[in-house]
Protein backbone atom coordinates (compact mmCIF):
# COMPACT_ATOMS: atom_id res chain seq x y z
CA UNK A 1 0.00 0.00 0.00
CA UNK A 2 2.79 2.39 0.91
CA UNK A 3 4.63 1.46 -2.27
CA UNK A 4 1.54 2.25 -4.35
CA UNK A 5 1.11 5.61 -2.65
CA UNK A 6 4.77 6.50 -3.22
CA UNK A 7 4.54 5.39 -6.85
CA UNK A 8 1.39 7.46 -7.36
CA UNK A 9 3.09 10.46 -5.72
CA UNK A 10 6.19 10.08 -7.92
CA UNK A 11 4.10 9.83 -11.11
CA UNK A 12 2.06 12.87 -10.06
CA UNK A 13 5.19 14.91 -9.40
CA UNK A 14 6.68 13.96 -12.77
CA UNK A 15 3.45 14.87 -14.56
CA UNK A 16 3.30 18.20 -12.74
CA UNK A 17 6.92 18.91 -13.68
CA UNK A 18 6.20 18.23 -17.35
CA UNK A 19 3.13 20.45 -17.26
CA UNK A 20 5.07 23.22 -15.47
CA UNK A 21 7.81 23.12 -18.12
CA UNK A 22 5.38 23.30 -21.03
CA UNK A 23 4.90 26.97 -21.87
CA UNK A 24 1.30 28.12 -21.99
CA UNK A 25 -0.14 29.14 -25.31
CA UNK A 26 -1.95 32.41 -25.50
CA UNK A 27 -4.79 33.18 -27.85
CA UNK A 28 -4.78 36.66 -29.31
CA UNK A 29 -7.95 37.88 -31.00
CA UNK A 30 -7.64 40.14 -34.03
CA UNK A 31 -10.60 42.07 -35.48
CA UNK A 32 -11.59 45.40 -37.03
CA UNK A 33 -13.78 47.61 -34.87
CA UNK A 34 -16.74 49.68 -36.09
CA UNK A 35 -14.40 52.66 -36.69
CA UNK A 36 -12.21 50.63 -39.04
CA UNK A 37 -9.28 50.26 -36.62
CA UNK A 38 -7.49 46.94 -36.26
CA UNK A 39 -7.78 45.64 -32.70
CA UNK A 40 -5.76 43.00 -30.86
CA UNK A 41 -6.79 41.57 -27.51
CA UNK A 42 -6.49 38.54 -25.27
CA UNK A 43 -10.22 38.94 -24.63
CA UNK A 44 -12.60 37.90 -27.44
CA UNK A 45 -14.34 40.73 -29.31
CA UNK A 46 -18.02 41.52 -28.74
CA UNK A 47 -20.47 38.93 -30.04
CA UNK A 48 -21.37 39.29 -33.69
CA UNK A 49 -17.93 40.69 -34.66
CA UNK A 50 -15.85 38.64 -37.10
CA UNK A 51 -12.39 37.91 -35.70
CA UNK A 52 -9.29 35.83 -36.24
CA UNK A 53 -7.80 33.84 -33.35
CA UNK A 54 -4.01 33.72 -33.40
CA UNK A 55 -2.22 31.29 -31.09
CA UNK A 56 1.09 32.53 -29.78
CA UNK A 57 3.48 29.81 -28.65
CA UNK A 58 5.41 30.65 -25.50
CA UNK A 59 8.59 28.81 -26.58
CA UNK A 60 11.76 30.18 -28.14
CA UNK A 61 12.26 29.38 -31.82
CA UNK A 62 15.78 28.59 -33.06
CA UNK A 63 17.65 30.55 -30.43
CA UNK A 64 15.44 33.62 -30.49
CA UNK A 65 14.12 34.52 -27.08
CA UNK A 66 10.37 34.49 -26.76
CA UNK A 67 8.80 37.90 -26.41
CA UNK A 68 6.93 38.63 -23.27
CA UNK A 69 3.28 39.45 -23.77
CA UNK A 70 4.05 43.09 -22.92
CA UNK A 71 6.73 43.26 -25.62
CA UNK A 72 4.39 41.61 -28.10
CA UNK A 73 1.67 44.14 -27.29
CA UNK A 74 4.14 46.99 -27.69
CA UNK A 75 5.26 45.62 -31.05
CA UNK A 76 1.66 45.22 -32.21
CA UNK A 77 0.87 48.76 -31.06
CA UNK A 78 3.85 50.14 -32.97
CA UNK A 79 2.78 48.22 -36.07
CA UNK A 80 -0.77 49.57 -35.71
CA UNK A 81 0.50 53.13 -35.28
CA UNK A 82 2.75 52.78 -38.33
CA UNK A 83 -0.18 51.49 -40.39
CA UNK A 84 -2.28 54.45 -39.23
CA UNK A 85 0.51 56.89 -40.17
CA UNK A 86 0.84 55.31 -43.59
CA UNK A 87 -2.93 55.44 -44.13
CA UNK A 88 -3.01 59.10 -43.05
CA UNK A 89 -0.14 59.97 -45.41
CA UNK A 90 -1.93 58.26 -48.30
CA UNK A 91 -5.12 60.17 -47.45
CA UNK A 92 -3.26 63.51 -47.42
CA UNK A 93 -1.59 62.67 -50.71
CA UNK A 94 -4.95 61.79 -52.30
CA UNK A 95 -6.53 65.02 -51.02
CA UNK A 96 -3.62 67.03 -52.47
CA UNK A 97 -4.05 65.27 -55.83
CA UNK A 98 -7.80 65.97 -55.81
CA UNK A 99 -7.16 69.65 -55.05
CA UNK A 100 -4.60 69.83 -57.87
CA UNK A 101 -7.18 68.46 -60.32
CA UNK A 102 -9.73 71.08 -59.19
CA UNK A 103 -7.16 73.87 -59.52
CA UNK A 104 -6.30 72.64 -63.03
CA UNK A 105 -9.95 72.80 -64.08
CA UNK A 106 -10.32 76.33 -62.67
CA UNK A 107 -7.13 77.53 -64.39
CA UNK A 108 -8.24 76.09 -67.75
CA UNK A 109 -11.61 77.77 -67.41
CA UNK A 110 -9.93 81.10 -66.56
CA UNK A 111 -7.71 80.84 -69.66
CA UNK A 112 -10.74 80.06 -71.82
CA UNK A 113 -12.70 83.05 -70.49
CA UNK A 114 -9.75 85.43 -70.81
CA UNK A 115 -9.13 84.34 -74.42
CA UNK A 116 -12.78 85.03 -75.29
CA UNK A 117 -14.29 88.28 -76.54
CA UNK A 118 -16.62 89.04 -73.63
CA UNK A 119 -15.92 91.79 -71.12
CA UNK A 120 -14.20 90.77 -67.90
CA UNK A 121 -15.46 92.35 -64.71
CA UNK A 122 -13.40 92.20 -61.49
CA UNK A 123 -14.06 93.49 -58.02
CA UNK A 124 -11.47 96.03 -56.85
CA UNK A 125 -10.13 96.51 -53.32
CA UNK A 126 -13.02 98.79 -52.34
CA UNK A 127 -15.63 96.26 -53.49
CA UNK A 128 -16.54 98.09 -56.73
CA UNK A 129 -17.09 96.15 -59.96
CA UNK A 130 -14.63 97.31 -62.64
CA UNK A 131 -14.24 96.24 -66.29
CA UNK A 132 -10.59 95.40 -67.00
CA UNK A 133 -8.80 96.89 -69.99
CA UNK A 134 -6.77 95.03 -72.64
CA UNK A 135 -3.48 95.39 -70.76
CA UNK A 136 -4.95 94.01 -67.53
CA UNK A 137 -6.63 91.24 -69.52
CA UNK A 138 -3.26 90.24 -71.03
CA UNK A 139 -1.63 90.18 -67.57
CA UNK A 140 -4.48 88.05 -66.17
CA UNK A 141 -4.24 85.70 -69.17
CA UNK A 142 -0.50 85.16 -68.58
CA UNK A 143 -1.17 84.47 -64.92
CA UNK A 144 -3.98 82.01 -65.76
CA UNK A 145 -1.77 80.20 -68.32
CA UNK A 146 1.02 79.95 -65.76
CA UNK A 147 -1.47 78.47 -63.24
CA UNK A 148 -2.74 76.00 -65.85
CA UNK A 149 0.81 74.90 -66.66
CA UNK A 150 1.58 74.40 -62.97
CA UNK A 151 -1.59 72.55 -61.92
CA UNK A 152 -2.24 70.57 -65.11
CA UNK A 153 1.31 69.31 -65.74
CA UNK A 154 2.52 67.20 -62.80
Amino acid sequence: MLKQALLLLAVSCCGAAVIAQTPPQQTIYKWTDDQGKLQYSEVPPPTGVAYEAVRKPGVAIQGESALSSQQAREREELARQEAERKQQAEKIQQEAQDQRVKNCEIAKKNVQVLQGDSQIVKTDASGQKVVIDAQQREAELKKAQKDADYFCNP
